[in-house]
């Protein structure tokens, strides 16, 4: 038997140290998790495919969305400008090509065909087919620039709700900076303009150590603690297992905590309903979890 020794102000105290055998042990002494919106996935980081002024923003903070409504749009004038000229040049190139066919055909109705030279009968068939390019080349310019226009109006890819907006009419609208593996949810939503997901059901990714991996068992029952109050506590829906084990990118701050850790990442999920637990939020998890000694 293994007794734990308490040493009080005025007497000894000695427990038996049984707790430590029970089944239900965290896995750390505090696991901690980051709840993120779900759909079904991951969290979307928007922005835009240009570097343009913002003209108008159409959404707040908490906003539900449905998928292809606007969120916020640039300006414009610099593509419609350049619509106006390619459609200009698709006028342009209709022209000559007609002109082109007009000619040809000329040629094509005469009855005595050594009435003109080969050289000068080749040039005109070859110019034709050079103008009927010129035409496709003036359309494709003229689909790329409405397409230009109509990707400069962000749009909601999925139903969800709107976590955050981090621009403002008038600024310029960069394109989101490059997001690596190592990126966390929060890290990648520091540089993008409007991030968004689905609130129901939230999911939390936890970080296992990877000497503790072994004590996981694949969909372990998991009760969720909120930080500021151990009364509100709530039990999680097993997700999924990422199998590939990454190096750790959240801290606790503790000073036993190694920074070479490299974690399993678990991923529950929970109805949010009435619990005052929100995106972005840090929790405490505890897993029913094997026995250091089992083996």
């Amino acid at each position: 038997m293994v007794y734990l020794l308490f040493i009080g102000v005025k007497n000894l105290f000695l427990f038996p140290l049984l707790f430590f055998r029970q089944r239900f042990l965290p896995i750390h002494t505090t696991l901690q998790a980051q709840v993120l919106s779900r759909h079904p996935h991951k969290t979307f980081l928007l922005a835009p495919l240009f570097n343009e002024i913002i003209s108008k923003i159409y959404i707040v903070e908490g906003d539900y969305v449905k998928t292809g409504d606007p969120l916020f749009s640039l300006d414009l004038r610099s593509f419609e400008a350049q619509l106006e000229t390619s459609k200009a040049n698709l006028t342009l190139a209709t022209v000559q090509l007609d002109n082109s066919k007009k000619q040809f055909s000329f040629y094509e109705r005469l009855q005595n065909k050594t009435a003109v030279s080969e050289q000068a009968y080749q040039q005109t068939y070859y110019s034709m087919l050079q103008a009927e390019k010129n035409v496709k080349v003036a359309e494709a310019n003229v689909n790329e620039i409405e397409t230009n226009l109509k990707r400069s109006v962000i749009k909601a890819p999925v139903d969800g709700t709107i976590l955050q907006v981090n621009c403002h009419i008038g600024e310029i609208a960069s394109i989101i900076p490059f997001i690596s593996s190592q990126s966390t949810w929060l890290t990648a939503a520091n540089g993008t303009l409007i991030l968004m997901g689905t609130v129901t059901p939230l999911q939390i990714r936890i970080d296992i150590d990877e000497a503790d991996a072994w004590r996981y068992e694949e969909g372990s029952p998991a009760t969720a603690f909120v930080r500021g109050n151990r009364n509100i506590s709530f039990p999680l829906t097993y997700a999924r297992t990422e199998p590939y084990i990454i190096p750790k990118s959240s801290f606790t701050g503790t000073t036993t905590e190694r920074v070479d850790t490299r974690v399993l990442q678990i991923l529950y999920q929970f109805e949010k309903q009435d619990l005052p637990v929100y995106p972005g939020q840090i929790v405490d998890i505890f897993i029913d979890s094997k026995p250091n000694d089992i083996y």
